[in-house]
């Protein structure tokens, strides 16, 4: 059931209405039941590994609070990684290790013919496995002190409004939220539904409209002409930033009507000035979980080597981030190039900060220039994701490189045009007024103006249109 459907929109009001109905001591059960049924509507069968491994982590989570000495809280942790990553590794990775094999073979001149498997990929595991493995490293880290039951962990991992993609909460922060009670608040629907509204407009009415444009020109790129190319490239960078940006609003909106607040996991990323400030802003939650988990224990490692160990800390980093997202070797060639960035950007430091004084560039410029670049080199990345392998890049730049205009690519740059503009309006707003819930800020007649206005657009949507899933919950 996706977020974006009719049905899923009256299945939350009445589950609002039954989980503020119902006695506040089983508002928890009520919210592990929404969680389950939720789950189980893509594929029930994924529930099973869901339950398995919520079992597995809570039982280990709970020798690792009471283990006094730090070797055996040192094997706990490592038994909770191979469980969890093992299981991580089998079900999203094993065939295209398989298939990397068999590619590789071939370029060695043997012929190996390893057999894949018809393996069902559980929906969110990557989500759901690094959320769970948070509460064992803050049981490790002792930055969770008291005990829950299991109803409130398993609450805690199968939470509803992350578990497809995202944001990845820390135990130390969500399940103090399930322990304490919960009364309905008025204000926490209010900015929910706001949240819910600005999410499902993101999603809908520009990203599914850039996204339909999108799989034509990428499916078959050699059908168009250099300019229809070029633009679809940039068109995709919009999709996929207003695809996850509604996802993200969503999901916290979803998560504020049941009284949660989960962590803010999208920040006007076009707006960066660098990409490290691009990887602050887009999929926090995924950024920090990295690193805190993965890249300051490589930094300290590599301490030794200096500059260089960083730099290799931050390859390696970024690499494991684009396998993350996706078994390909798109995405390995866009978590490189994100190395890639930051790396250069670490060796030339010093060199342009010369450069900048050397020209007296002034201050609001130089931001802008900051982040025309980075954003950039934002797209160009994005693109090699968004194709099948460097075939495909090199295709597509031929195309773009052979100069040509026509009709089609002026109609694709005006849907571009007003892409940026409800992008760019949307991300101001959010800044003018500091919350993603922007439309509560509005007078109240423009307020419920606006929101009967765009719930009109994504109902008649809804009910004509054909739906694009959510691009990250597929990662």
């Amino acid at each position: 059931m996706q977020f974006f459907s009719i049905i899923f929109i009256i299945l939350i009001v009445v589950s609002v209405a039954i989980y503020y109905l119902a006695p506040t001591k089983y508002r928890n059960i009520i919210l592990l039941l929404y969680n389950y049924l939720f789950y189980s509507t893509f594929d029930y069968r994924m529930t099973v590994l869901l339950f398995s491994l919520t079992s597995i982590n809570f039982l280990i989570g709970n020798k690792l609070q009471s283990a006094k000495n730090d070797k055996v809280k040192y094997y706990f942790v490592v038994a909770a990684l191979v469980v969890n990553l093992t299981a991580l590794w089998f079900f999203k990775y094993f065939n295209f290790f398989i298939d990397s094999l068999n590619d590789f073979a071939v370029i060695l001149g043997l012929e190996i013919h390893l057999s894949t498997l018809n393996i069902l990929l559980p929906l969110g595991i990557s989500y759901y496995i690094f959320q769970t493995l948070t509460y064992i490293f803050d049981h490790y880290y002792e930055t969770i002190k008291e005990k829950y039951t299991f109803l409130e962990y398993a609450a805690f991992a199968s939470f509803f409004p992350t578990i497809v993609s995202g944001p990845i909460e820390r135990a130390s922060k969500l399940l103090p939220q399930i322990k304490q009670e919960r009364k309905f608040v008025s204000s926490n629907i209010e900015e929910g539904f706001a949240l819910i509204t600005i999410g499902m407009f993101r999603k809908l009415i520009i990203a599914d409209a850039c996204g339909v444009l999108v799989d034509h020109v990428f499916a078959e790129p050699n059908y168009f002409l250099s300019g229809e190319v070029l633009i679809a490239i940039f068109l995709y960078a919009f999709q996929i930033y207003n695809d996850f940006a509604g996802y993200s609003s969503i999901a916290r909106g979803v998560a504020k009507l049941f009284g949660f607040n989960i962590i803010e996991n999208f920040k006007q990323p076009f707006f960066a000035d660098s990409i490290a400030d691009f990887w602050r802003r887009w999929h926090i939650s995924l950024s920090f979980w990295m690193r805190d988990y993965l890249f300051y224990p490589m930094q300290f490692k590599f301490r030794s080597l200096g500059k260089w160990g960083n730099i290799l800390a931050v390859m390696i980093l970024f690499i494991v981030i684009g396998i993350w997202h996706n078994p390909s070797w798109s995405f390995v060639m866009w978590g490189f190039l994100q190395g890639l960035y930051i790396s250069f950007s670490i060796l030339t430091l010093n060199l342009r900060n010369s450069f900048i004084k050397s020209i007296k560039l002034s201050g609001k410029l130089l931001i802008g220039t900051r982040i025309l670049i980075t954003f950039l080199l934002t797209v160009f990345a994005l693109f090699v994701e968004r194709t099948h392998g460097i075939q495909d890049v090199y295709v597509m730049l031929s195309i773009i490189f052979d100069w040509s205009w026509s009709e089609i690519a002026v109609r694709f740059l005006l849907i571009l045009l007003s892409t940026l503009s409800a992008t760019l309006i949307i991300d101001l707003l959010e800044i003018k007024f500091k919350s993603e819930a922007f439309l509560m800020k509005f007078i109240p007649p423009v307020k419920y103006a606006v929101s009967i206005v765009i719930w009109l657009i994504i109902i008649l949507y809804m009910l004509t249109a054909q739906k694009l899933p959510f691009i990250y919950a597929q990662f």
